[in-house]
């Protein structure tokens, strides 16, 4: 059987589902996306996966926005290719959870406008010579203050989570801003409650950063966002589940169309 790979956009979460069809069973394959600049990378969950069935699908979280990509689908000497481009076109950014996809979303950036990149270098005097003697290295990653507001106590909540999760994250914006998709990690953040009103939700975090490498692919899959609490909740019985859910592809992605309204791992409670 021939491979196949289908790709669509959910444009809610901005994420791209992949559909690999004609897989053999046991032998592993691998999604990659290619940029118009020719990078690639792999697709995270899919980077050398054995196949457990003949149709696999498989969610890009990362997907860079505004650019026509190319999804390649490879196992043996097989190949397929789909491409999609994830249309966004606003001002507004993503923090992408790498670790708990729901946990993103978009907002605005208020600031993010100094990049301070070190330089490993050595300074050396020697006598009766007016310039120094200087030994140096390809710059570190640059490190700088990232400054995002939210409107609502739910997007508050979701923040929180993402950045106390103790994972890097992916800043994620269209080319015109200037920054594309970038890795951070963070060495610490502050909440401001920035509105003399007590009552009012918005909130300013300003965020330590430091850009990062893109964590392995291979090592590093997001967790499905449905919860045995929220399955629960949601079917009185097994053969109500059995009758609305198609697959547990399906029930493990079942999340609220409302971004806002998605399932968070607490952090940390806030009732107690």
């Amino acid at each position: 059987m021939a491979l196949g790979l289908t790709a669509v956009v959910d444009k809610n979460r901005l994420s791209v589902t992949l559909d690999a069809t004609g897989l053999t069973v046991g032998q592993p394959f691998t999604i990659t996306r290619q940029a118009p600049s020719g990078n690639t990378a792999a697709v995270r969950g899919a980077d050398n996966v054995t196949a457990a069935a003949a149709e696999v699908i498989v969610r890009d979280w990362e997907a860079p926005l505004d650019i026509a990509l190319v999804y390649t689908l490879t196992q043996a000497a097989q190949t397929a290719t789909a491409t999609v481009t994830v249309t966004w076109g606003r001002c507004e950014a993503w923090l992408c959870d790498l670790a708990l996809p729901t946990n993103s979303l978009f907002l605005t950036i208020e600031s993010f406008v100094e990049l301070q990149f070190p330089v490993p270098a050595g300074v050396h005097r020697v006598l009766n010579r007016r310039a120094p003697v200087m030994t140096m290295l390809p710059a570190w990653t640059p490190s700088g203050e990232l400054i995002v507001l939210t409107d609502t106590l739910a997007q508050r909540d979701q923040v929180r989570s993402l950045l106390g999760s103790g994972y890097p994250f992916l800043l994620r914006t269209t080319p015109a801003e200037g920054v594309g998709n970038m890795y951070l990690g963070l060495t610490e953040f502050d909440e401001d409650r920035f509105l003399t009103d007590g009552y009012a939700p918005q909130r300013r975090f300003r965020v330590q950063v430091i850009q990062v490498e893109r964590p392995d692919a291979a090592l590093f899959v997001p967790k499905p966002p449905n919860t045995y609490a929220n399955v629960k909740a949601s079917f009185a019985t097994y053969a109500a589940l059995k009758t609305a859910v198609g697959t547990y592809d399906q029930l493990a992605y079942t999340f609220p169309a409302n971004p806002d309204s998605s399932p968070l791992v607490p952090w940390l409670p806030d009732d107690v």
